[in-house]
């Protein structure tokens, strides 16, 4: 099975903008980081990233979709989150050496932010982005070659429609569509939630299908 580069990233919306970091790329993108064998649950991962890039304790709220991002030649599944503030300091500071911009929504179309991003931070179908990796920098992980095997699966109601291991390359939502079968034909399976399995090296993406294309929580937590 391929493997994957697994980054938690968060949502986190203030007095009608959200917070975005500049990285080393001078992209902008969502805070958060790799998640790590140690790690309990991703949310907490992202709660540790929130404060290690910030120093904002969030809380954790609801999953957006996930996304793959390829970056040069390697490859990395974003797995985002809505987040609140649940603590701000007086001055934020990014200990991994990024720079932190509060930006208003209308502003996004103009950054140079890949599109997964916006497309999650919007809370539409998140679309496969590509960046190039600067000269001098360490690449990601190749495709298919990561630390976590992702498994998928659909459901409508109680029934499992289908259930299978994501291939590098492949969105997601893509797949999740061909498991779905007759059902996938009338409309792409809606993502409801993730999970870990540290003991297997694993994260587990759910889908619902036969669901409302527009049941999308709200970018706020």
């Amino acid at each position: 099975m391929d493997s994957f580069s697994v980054s938690v990233k968060g949502v986190l919306e203030l007095d009608g903008k959200l917070l975005l970091r500049k990285n080393e790329r001078q992209e902008f993108e969502l805070l958060g980081g790799h998640l790590e064998k140690e790690d309990v649950s991703a949310e907490q991962r992202l709660i540790t990233e929130f404060l290690e890039e910030s120093g904002i304790s969030v809380e954790v709220g609801g999953a957006r979709e996930p996304w793959l991002y390829e970056i040069g030649a390697g490859e990395v599944l974003i797995v985002p989150f809505v987040c609140r503030a649940a603590a701000i300091p007086e001055r934020l500071f990014d200990r991994d050496g990024g720079t932190l911009h509060w930006a208003a929504p209308e502003s996004l179309s103009g950054l140079p932010m890949p599109q997964g991003y916006k497309d999650t931070i919007l809370g539409i179908t998140p679309r496969t982005s590509h960046s190039d990796v600067p000269v001098g920098n360490p690449p990601a992980a190749p495709a298919g070659q990561g630390g976590y095997y992702v498994m998928v699966c659909v459901c409508h109601g109680r029934e499992v429609l289908g259930r299978g291991a994501l291939k590098s390359r492949c969105a997601p939502g893509d797949f999740a569509r061909t498991l779905a079968g007759e059902w996938g034909k009338e409309s792409r399976p809606v993502f409801r939630s993730s999970a870990v399995d540290q003991a297997r090296s694993t994260i587990i993406l759910n889908y619902a299908a036969g669901m409302a294309q527009n049941c999308v929580p709200s970018a706020r937590y």
